[in-house]
């Protein structure tokens, strides 16, 4: 079990080392130690199953993408079935869990907002809480903890909390409410199921999608569909600007939206208007001022 003794470092245990891909060790060395262990031993560790345990506070992004076998670095794309657990005898900063898949993170402290996409579940460790990706939990029907409700159509998620990266890369078809606002990137590289807020979200809503729907009762921030690949985002009030950014697939439905080119605001076939009326709960009057952007 890799140990170590943490004075708020930032992205411990973060299989993507704050998107090496992008600042080729500019922002995080792999290599780097933190008590003689370094980032990279640390992956490795849980990528084998293992427990990484972490005495003291836990910065930012703790686990980001953890249990994802991630193409950017040599991968496969998908889970990591086998991968371990972390313990954390401390606290935690924001962003724990963003974008997580497997694994598990018990945390001993308080936990910073906003989360990732983890949820807590029942611990089997006294002193603890445990969490788990919200991806996880609608693949194998996982038992959470209330006001949190898991039953045969999905998850209802009402604690209040804002999450980042709520149902990263998703493929289950089922469905998540949740009651009250989202963080950034909610349904990021999601491949199907419904994600339904009743609030807002923030920024890079559907980033990455690949398919299911996001149904957004608020509006959403910038970037709203940005790589978007397939699926279909509804949003009841503005989708932002810069909407649609390297879209290739997919479709948002708002009032308003500020797409960048090639996406265009396209008019509502009689079917369209029918959709978008069932989605948002509109009349079917009131439906006729949306349109479809896309590319």
């Amino acid at each position: 079990m890799p140990e170590i003794k943490a004075s708020n470092e930032n992205c411990l245990c973060d299989f993507t080392f704050d998107f090496y891909w992008q600042h080729h060790g500019s922002r995080l060395n792999p290599d780097q130690t933190v008590c003689n262990v370094s980032f990279r031993k640390l992956v490795e560790a849980l990528r084998r199953g293992e427990t990484v345990r972490i005495f003291g506070d836990a910065g930012s992004r703790l686990g980001s993408s953890m249990g994802v076998d991630l193409m950017r670095l040599g991968g496969k794309g998908g889970p990591i079935e086998s991968t371990g657990n972390i313990i954390v005898d401390g606290d935690v900063g924001g962003r724990m869990g963003i974008s997580m898949l497997r694994g598990a993170i018990y945390v001993s402290g308080k936990i910073d907002l906003p989360m990732g996409n983890v949820i807590e579940v029942e611990c089997d460790r006294t002193g603890y809480r445990k969490f788990v990706s919200i991806t996880e939990a609608l693949e194998r029907s996982t038992p959470v903890l209330e006001p949190n409700v898991l039953d045969q159509n999905g998850l209802v998620i009402d604690d209040g909390l804002l999450r980042d990266t709520i149902c990263a890369r998703n493929p289950a078809e089922r469905v998540v409410h949740l009651r009250g606002n989202a963080g950034m990137s909610t349904g990021i590289l999601m491949q199907s199921g419904l994600v339904e807020v009743s609030g807002e979200t923030e920024c890079n809503t559907g980033v990455l999608m690949r398919g299911g729907r996001i149904i957004v009762r608020g509006g959403t921030g910038d970037f709203t569909g940005a790589e978007m690949r397939g699926g279909e985002i509804f949003v009841a009030g503005s989708a932002g600007s810069f909407a649609c950014a390297k879209m290739s697939g997919g479709a948002i439905y708002a009032r308003d939206c500020k797409p960048l080119p090639p996406a265009i605001a396209h008019p509502l076939s009689p079917s369209e208007q029918s959709k978008v009326a069932k989605m948002l709960k509109q009349s079917q009057l009131y439906a006729m001022m949306y349109r479809r952007f896309s590319i």
